[in-house]
């Protein structure tokens, strides 16, 4: 990068005080004081001038920083998905990216476990309550709010066209999965009472293609677990979803075959935690497996392949059975710390465990049945928590 070159920044939403408590609180731990500097600059910027570009040497003077400083604060961003970079020649783009609500940071995301890690457990537990939200109880109250499809006519699926940009926030969201599901056959297939204003959304969309892709569904599988899940419900959650994919899927007991081959990243990116449940996991607890399998997918921004080789992995040693979701995550969160970032990490990460198992073992004399090396591993964990 030359000092000369230029950039010009975009910012999608405005950020309200709720947001820059979040950036201040949940984020700046992670990122540290520089990183959250350069996002308020760049906020600044883009919101309180009229420049459309400016040169990386102002940038430094202002922030009174290197270019090797600057290059980490902004790959600090990149990876809390608060950033977008894009570069052409000697011009730059930044597109920014508004925070998680705290709910979402510290609970539905990694971002938690991680904060937790740098932090310690008292000062989040500390944070949590600065957090915490008093809702009023609804007990005894009947729930009278009108839904918009019952106010507005279903008439088309066809939404608005707007053919320039407009306003709207842009978060990191969670695991984001490379697999094609035909979504506008599913509408069109769904009887008419079924049309409502939920499945225009962008995430009950995005619900549908994870379940899809997790028990490699077509369309009329979908079609037919929405139809079961919205029986007496006017809002389909993705809970309800989940249990009746799980439902369907025992009750269809889909058998697959896959090839022998050697695991590779690409393989592993690409395949259904479908097939490796179908595969390893015992016949009567294969439901519940794929229930947490797609639960885990849901609650964890890392890439599925990841998750997929935690499977492989305790499906093997634990004789087909998979533990419930707790324990799951624990598993992989102590990956994430340990610097699992890819699904060729996993793999590896993997086989160093079996390995030092293997090592283990041959090393000690045991006269009895050795422990499960994976509750060890898990107690281990517990211990490093306590």
């Amino acid at each position: 990068m030359k000092n000369s070159s230029t950039f010009t920044i975009q910012s999608q939403s405005d950020l309200s005080a709720a947001d820059f408590k979040v950036l201040a609180l949940l984020y700046q731990p992670l990122m540290g004081l520089d990183s959250h500097a350069l996002y308020s600059t760049f906020y600044q910027l883009v919101n309180k001038t009229n420049r459309l570009s400016y040169t990386h040497a102002e940038l430094f003077d202002l922030l009174n920083i290197k270019q090797v400083d600057f290059i980490k604060m902004r790959n600090k961003l990149e990876a809390l998905n608060l950033l977008v970079a894009y570069q052409k020649e000697d011009h730059y783009i930044y597109q920014m990216k508004a925070p998680l609500t705290a709910k979402s940071f510290l609970v539905d995301t990694i971002f938690g476990s991680y904060l937790q890690a740098e932090i310690g457990e008292k000062n989040v537990l500390l944070l949590t309550d600065i957090f915490k939200m008093d809702v009023l109880s609804t007990e005894g109250y009947e729930n009278i709010t009108k839904s918009f499809d019952e106010l507005y006519e279903f008439k088309s699926l066809n939404l608005l066209s707007v053919n320039h940009p407009l306003q709207g926030r842009t978060t990191n969201g969670g695991t984001h999965i490379n697999y094609t599901f035909h979504y506008e056959a599913f509408v069109e297939k769904l009887p008419d009472r079924l049309k409502t204003s939920q499945i225009l959304t962008d995430k009950f969309k995005e619900q549908i293609n994870k379940i899809a892709f997790v028990y490699q569904y077509d369309v009329s599988d979908m079609v037919t677990i929405y139809e079961q899940a919205s029986r007496g419900n006017k809002v389909v959650t993705f809970a309800q979803l989940n249990l009746k994919a799980k439902q369907h899927y025992e009750e269809k007991n889909q058998l697959l075959t896959i090839k022998k081959k050697e695991p590779t990243p690409t393989m592993v990116d690409q395949v259904s935690p479908q097939v490796i449940i179908q595969k390893y996991a015992k016949t009567d607890y294969q439901g519940l497996a794929l229930q947490t399998a797609t639960q885990l997918l849901e609650r964890n921004a890392v890439d599925p392949g990841i998750i997929n080789v935690i499977l492989m992995l305790v499906l093997k040693h634990k004789d087909g059975v998979l533990p419930n979701l707790t324990y799951m995550e624990k598993v992989l969160h102590d990956w994430l710390n340990k610097g699992v970032q890819t699904t060729e990490d996993a793999i590896k990460f993997s086989s160093s465990l079996e390995t030092q198992f293997e090592s283990k073992k041959r090393s000690e004399k045991v006269t009895i049945k050795a422990p499960d090396w994976l509750d060890e591993y898990m107690e281990d964990l517990a211990k490093m928590e306590g």
